[in-house]
């Protein structure tokens, strides 16, 4: 009866910590380069059910067995949360006629200075600072191979390689780069990415991306089904209230009226 309520308390505090996780995909289903998050769930480790005074050996069609035969079966202790994994599927492209907005076709990230290091980005929506200085929209500067992107009014051309062209000059090239393993990357807010440790420092691959001048790139957020998953884990959340208030119940008259007996 315990283990009923610790197993109903663990489901309904991991549906909570998903619903939460869905709540944040929706709020930020119109965030340009949004990446979804994924709640991942495990159980706790099965433990083996043994018959009490039980033989130690057993036998099958006369052949006597060397291996324990007095197993019940196996007892689950609920789940936990494992880990929280984000989805780095691309979004669609939107046009906006912008000439310093860009999208990435493929793998890969843009890279800015912020908060004393580099970080990663998938929103491409730039502008041009009042020192004329290349930067996003939260104001971090936007990197290139040669450091900050200094940019003068003019018709600015940015190819698929990145490079950035004004009044057919060359200027710089966008710093995009791609990793072999995305697990060591994390959120740091303000839709940006950070290495985990320096022990991924050489977790760094060739950029194989396409830049597209003039768009960018939505979030892969699917609204209607990040609603219908919201409602199902609503229900599950509810399920568990209940399973939580019978165990309640059923330890009540177990202490108040069995315990009479």
């Amino acid at each position: 009866m315990i283990r009923g309520l610790y197993i109903s308390a663990s489901s309904a505090v991991s549906e909570g910590k998903r619903i939460d996780t869905i709540s944040n995909n929706i709020a930020n289903a119109n965030t340009t380069g949004f990446k979804k998050d994924m709640l991942i769930t495990e159980s706790f480790p099965e433990v083996l059910v043994m018959q009490m005074g039980g033989a130690s050996t057993g036998s099958i069609s006369g052949i006597r067995m060397p291996a324990p035969f007095n197993y019940i079966g196996t007892l689950n202790a609920g789940v936990h949360v494992d880990v929280v994994a984000t989805d780095f599927a691309q979004g669609h492209h939107d046009p906006t006629g912008n000439p310093l907005d860009a999208a990435i076709s493929g793998k890969g990230f843009f890279t800015v200075e912020a908060n004393g290091g580099e970080r990663y980005t998938r929103d491409g929506n730039f502008l041009i600072d009042g020192e004329g200085y290349l930067v996003n929209k939260d104001g971090y500067k936007v990197l290139g191979e040669k450091g900050y992107i200094k940019i003068s009014d003019g018709d600015i051309k940015i190819n698929g390689k990145g490079e950035i062209t004004s009044e057919g000059v060359f200027i710089d090239k966008l710093k995009t780069v791609d990793f072999q393993d995305y697990s060591a990357l994390m959120k740091e807010g303000d839709n940006l990415y950070a290495i985990i440790s320096e022990e991924w420092a050489g977790n760094e691959k060739a950029f194989e991306g396409i830049v597209h001048q003039g768009f960018i790139e939505g979030s892969n957020v699917n609204s209607v089904k990040e609603m219908v998953d919201m409602i199902t884990m609503l229900r599950s959340y509810e399920a568990n209230q209940k399973l939580i208030k019978a165990h309640d119940e059923l330890l009540g008259k177990a202490v108040n009226e069995v315990g009479r007996l």
